[in-house]
């Protein structure tokens, strides 16, 4: 088998050897000659296919060898073994050297892992993909993170590593599920973390699981910590044996700031009308 051996520079060469296969061009070996350097070798026969395509990828090529097959029948066929076995490992590794083959999550934020797994994969960074090279926006998306106080990138080989920590003064978190805490109109409601069983915008009871302490990863269901917070907003209207600016007084102490307020004076008192607010929170903030 005569076998033709080039030398390739330019931006972005590590992808030569992808761009050959998906041509369906076998490269027989491959190895790293200098930062954006590479040589590989493939069978004669693919050898003007293989240089319009280099060509054609604005790739300078510096160097055309061709070698015949008595060498390699000479070397014996435990050789030959080896060498095909080195050539694969050589091209995989010269693929593979910017890839992200493993995510890690550490630190004391390293709960939020699927919360950062799904930033990343939502920025492009997935198993297989290259490494992050503007990490400013996944930073900026991971410290909006309640609690989050740090965050940073790491990739050694090809382990990507973030490092996600929450302020050291951060309550522990709690167990359990977010209730309504009161009957009325669900206006908002954010959730980092949890199953919602609710949308804004529905009629809720006081008592009712807004958000779930389970969520699912593919078919499999799995208890997790809630993180989320809602508010609820529901119509007032109370008798207070008071003048108008004391039932308003009054009226703030039992529902807090009300809007829509309209006041009756009665024979016992003040009749109140208005629109409140109760918001509940779990582990959020």
């Amino acid at each position: 088998m005569r076998r033709v051996e080039f030398e390739a520079e330019g931006l972005g060469v590590e992808r030569v050897v992808d761009k050959l296969r998906a041509a369906d061009i076998p490269v027989l070996a491959a190895e790293k000659t200098q930062k954006n350097g590479v040589r590989i070798a493939v069978e004669g026969k693919h050898r003007k296919k293989v240089f319009a395509i280099l060509r054609s990828t604005c790739y300078n090529v510096t160097k055309v060898r061709a070698r015949g097959a008595e060498r390699f029948l000479s070397l014996g066929v435990k050789t030959a073994g080896l060498l095909v076995g080195a050539a694969i490992a050589l091209s995989s590794v010269l693929v593979l050297e910017s890839r992200v083959l493993r995510i890690e999550v550490v630190g004391s934020g390293a709960y939020y892992e699927a919360e950062v797994r799904e930033i990343l994969s939502r920025g492009g960074v997935e198993i297989f993909s290259p490494a992050p090279k503007e990490k400013g926006a996944l930073t900026a998306e991971i410290l909006s993170l309640p609690r989050v106080s740090f965050c940073s990138f790491k990739k050694q080989g090809a382990v990507l590593t973030v490092d996600v920590e929450v302020a050291g003064d951060a309550k522990p978190l709690e167990a359990g599920a977010l209730i309504s805490p009161a009957e009325g109109i669900l206006e908002e409601m954010v959730v980092i973390r949890g199953t919602p069983n609710f949308a804004v915008g529905d009629s809720v009871k006081a008592g009712d699981v807004l958000v779930s302490d389970f969520a699912l990863y593919g078919e499999e269901q799995r208890e997790v910590i809630v993180i989320a917070r809602a508010k609820v907003g529901f119509p007032v209207r109370t008798e207070y044996a008071l003048g108008e600016e004391g039932a308003r007084f009054q009226a703030f102490l039992d529902y807090g700031d009300l809007t829509e307020i309209h006041t009756e004076k009665t024979e016992n008192g003040c009749i109140l009308t208005g629109y409140a607010h109760r918001e509940a929170a779990l582990n959020f903030g």
